[in-house]
């Protein structure tokens, strides 16, 4: 949303809007886990109005919709947003853990097993550390 907060200063609104409404498929990730102050929200919401039923949006979030009202700071932003995007929706709601933190788990589990079973001179290997870096 800088992206736009930027072009509206800039006097280039029209342009990013064109940009923003291009693509056949726009993926929004990740909504939600920093709080989106009053003009960044109406900044979203201009952008998803102008898409609204011309093209298709994927949007992840760790945010119940009951909770959106709190990552706008306004409930009427939040509810028109919702309100285009939900009308053409399928929800795919996924609950557990995400791919990092099984990967952290199962690193865990393998260095908590080494540590039973060390290897021969109680070295571990790299494998057994599951060095993240090294992938």
């Amino acid at each position: 949303m800088a992206r736009t907060s930027r072009a509206a200063l800039e006097g280039r609104w029209q342009t990013t809007m064109c940009f923003w409404n291009g693509p056949q498929l726009l993926v929004i990730d990740e909504l939600g886990y920093l709080p989106m102050p009053g003009e960044a929200a109406g900044h979203l919401f201009q952008v998803i109005s102008r898409r609204y039923e011309h093209g298709s949006i994927i949007l992840t979030t760790n945010r119940g919709i009951a909770s959106w009202g709190e990552i706008f700071d306004d409930s009427t932003v939040a509810a028109a947003i919702l309100d285009r995007l939900l009308h053409h929706a399928t929800v795919l709601q996924i609950d557990g853990d995400s791919y990092r933190m099984r990967g952290h788990r199962a690193r865990l589990a393998t260095l908590r097993a080494s540590l039973n079973h060390p290897a021969e001179g109680g070295e571990f290997s790299r494998s057994q550390l599951g060095n993240s870096h090294d992938r």
